[in-house]
């Protein structure tokens, strides 16, 4: 008879009660959470629903972004716009009263 080594290099295993024992306990505890589990087509609702809010989050902030890049952009044109026209406003100003 081989021993349980020689048997464990082989990929087999003599069956003893430990052995007995711990697959035993593996079934149960699978029937128990299969018991348990939702149906597999609620299961499926469910990820559909997760993929739905998360496309959404990110649909949303993506809008955030964008918005926060043209926002930004009008503000730069903004200040430019009045810098300019300080400018031209100094320029004339100037000329006005150099003369």
């Amino acid at each position: 008879m081989m021993s349980n080594q020689e048997l464990q290099k082989e990929g087999r295993r003599r069956p003893d009660r430990q052995h007995d024992l711990v697959r035993a306990v593996v079934v149960a505890v699978r029937e128990e959470v299969a018991a348990q589990s939702i149906p597999d087509d609620m299961h499926r609702e469910h990820h559909a629903y997760l993929v739905e809010v998360i496309d959404e989050k990110r649909r949303k902030r993506e809008r955030a972004e964008k918005i926060k890049a043209q926002v930004g952009g009008w503000a730069i044109i903004t200040a430019l716009s009045g810098l300019g026209t300080a400018a031209y406003q100094g320029f004339n100003w100037i000329r006005e009263h150099m003369k």
